[in-house]
């Protein structure tokens, strides 16, 4: 049996994942934390083994120095960090386990792994681009998943990301190079979330695409990363580290 507290409670992963925890006879939820409120008293009060955390970089930030405070294990899927952000996460796994993805689900972790190699044997003759679709609610752009994508395309091929992502494109001047890899953002509606990755040369073009149904494909991989997470050493852990790829 796994304790676990959700940090986010009320938002649309928040919920999710309460929902499909408490179907789970291994887990047994002893915390909701809403971003409104404050972490501190609920650590204090109740004794949990892994805090899930589906809130906001703000809000994420701050329970980082609560949890490193007391010990307590967390699994993070809050996405939009800045830098200094991510700096102050990257700290805090030296103290305690993290598990830190833009995205939990089994599939897109799939997705993820296969790109790496499709990327390295496409990089000279084919060009990139990601499309991302979310629901018209979702505050960062592009998506962290998107993000993540570009990145592990890019590394494949061995350039910098920095240096060649285009968010969008627009003008008269855009003629493009193989290294330069489009990011689009789409908001609309209530899609859960759908990323593409289209390979395209001269003579044809490979699109990967996966399909998010519902929230729950993401609570199920952050709850089986807080269960993976248990009695882990400190250190910074991905989705990919829960799944044991190699």
């Amino acid at each position: 049996m796994i304790r676990v507290g959700i940090l986010g409670s009320e938002g649309r992963m928040g919920r999710a994942i309460v929902e499909l925890a408490s179907t789970d006879s291994d887990v047994r939820i002893e915390s909701l934390v809403d971003v409104k409120n404050l972490l501190r008293t609920e650590i204090t009060n109740k004794k949990v083994d892994v805090f899930i955390d589906f809130s906001s970089p703000k809000a994420t930030v701050e329970n980082l120095r609560i949890l490193v405070e007391h010990n307590v294990s967390v699994v993070i899927g809050t996405t939009g960090f800045n830098a200094e952000e991510l700096k102050i996460l990257e700290s805090a796994a030296q103290k305690i386990p993290i598990v830190f993805a833009s995205n939990f689900s089994v599939g897109v972790n799939v997705l993820w792994k296969v790109i790496a190699s499709i990327s390295k044997t496409l990089a000279a003759d084919y060009d990139a681009d990601i499309v991302e679709s979310h629901h018209r609610h979702k505050k960062d752009a592009p998506s962290g998943t998107a993000v993540t994508t570009g990145q592990i395309l890019l590394d494949a091929k061995g350039v910098n990301y920095e240096d060649n992502v285009v968010f969008g494109r627009s003008g008269r001047n855009n003629m493009r190079s193989r290294d330069e890899l489009g990011i689009l953002a789409v908001r609309g509606g209530g899609v859960v979330g759908e990323h593409t990755v289209i390979f395209a040369s001269d003579c044809d073009k490979l699109e990967i695409k996966h399909t998010a149904f519902s929230r729950e494909t993401f609570a199920a991989g952050a709850i089986r990363a807080a269960k993976w997470l248990l009695k882990k050493q400190p250190g910074l852990y991905s989705m990919q580290d829960v799944l044991e790829f190699q």
